[in-house]
This record gives C-alpha cells, structure tokens and sequence, in this order.
C-alpha cells in the first residue's frame, strides 16, 4: 500500500524537511543537480544522523535520496534546497520535478514546479493555486478545497490533490527511521533563496 504524502504536515518540522520529486532523473543524478558531488555519496543513514551532520563544517544541507511510485525523491535537511525559489535548470533535459517546502522562517509552506528546463509556477501549499498552477484549481474545487473553513484542511487537501494529480508517494517509515543513501548538497550556508 502507497504511504502517499498526506503525513507529512506530522513531521514536517521535526527537522525541516526540504522534499524534491524528479521524473525522468535517477535518485543519484537528482542529488548531484541538488548539489552534490557526482561521487560524494554517503553510506545509507538515518535522518537523525543527517541531522547531527548539518551544520557541521562542510555540511550545510543534506540529502537522503530513493525512489518511490515512479518518481526520484530527495529529503534534505539544514539549510534551505536549491530546488527552492525558482531553478528551472533543476529540470533540464526533459525532468520533470515537484518541491515542497516548508519554509521555516517564513511560513507558508510553498510548492513548485518545474518541466523540461522551465518554471511553470509555484503556490502556497493551503491558498489557491495560480502564476502557472491554476491547472490544479478543478481538482481542488472537486475535493472540496473552497468549502472548508480550516487551514489544515485545505493543506491536506492541497496534499491529496497533488498526491493524485502527479501519483506522488514517499516511504514514511524509511525516511523516519530507515536507512537512505546520503550526499552533502550544500556545504556553506547560502546567500540567496535556493543557492
């Protein structure tokens, strides 16, 4: 049975997590476009291992990588992803990749999405989708999105949408406790959003 990614909102913050989706990419591939090193790849380890490596010198974000429902995943840890705020080369050559961000320090959590070496646009997770998202807005309205009163409604109904729409899904017990093979993707704080 698919694990989906409708847990997340649970653990989101316990550390941050910073999740980029890649069709058309390899597990391995999609960590060095995060910014790993081609072989730089860590043993498998746990998330609260990735955790007390960050921050240490030459480790300022941390990726664990698999694959899940047809899809390449990256859970980083640290600092902020360079999936994040607008890198369309994350998808160059035909990618296609989803972001999800819980933007810790300046909520709300945002969702973007690239294809083929372009932003086609980003939304805050629980708002209605636009700037190249709109696509999603049926869906939503379908689900009951525009009928509910509750933020953590519409976040987790913002999640089903995109858990359906795109088939996405993520190995809760493996990312929570499990082994996933590892690489630093950033080893300085960045300067900008996404470096």
């Amino acid at each position: 049975m698919s694990d989906g990614i409708l847990w997340l909102p649970d653990t989101w913050h316990s550390p941050n997590l910073f999740i980029t989706f890649a069709r058309g990419l390899s597990p391995h591939d999609l960590a060095v476009r995060l910014g790993a090193e081609p072989t730089g790849i860590l043993d498998p380890i746990t998330m609260g291992e990735a955790e007390s490596l960050t921050g240490r010198e030459g480790a300022a974000r941390i990726a664990r990588f698999g694959a899940c429902a047809g899809w390449s995943f990256a859970v980083e840890q640290g600092w902020p992803s360079k999936a994040w705020w607008a890198h369309p080369p994350m998808s160059a050559g035909g990618v296609e990749v989803l972001h999800l961000t819980p933007k810790p320090d300046d909520p709300p959590k945002e969702v973007w999405y690239y294809r083929d070496g372009e932003t086609v646009g980003w939304f805050n997770i629980g708002e209605r989708p636009d700037d190249g998202t709109e696509f999603l807005i049926p869906a939503l309205e379908e689900a009951g999105f525009f009928d509910t009163t509750s933020h953590e409604d519409e976040v987790l109904i913002t999640l089903q949408v995109l858990q359906e729409h795109f088939g996405l899904s993520l190995p809760r017990q493996q990312i929570l406790t499990g082994r996933l093979p590892a690489a630093v993707t950033a080893t300085t704080p960045p300067e900008n959003l996404g470096d």
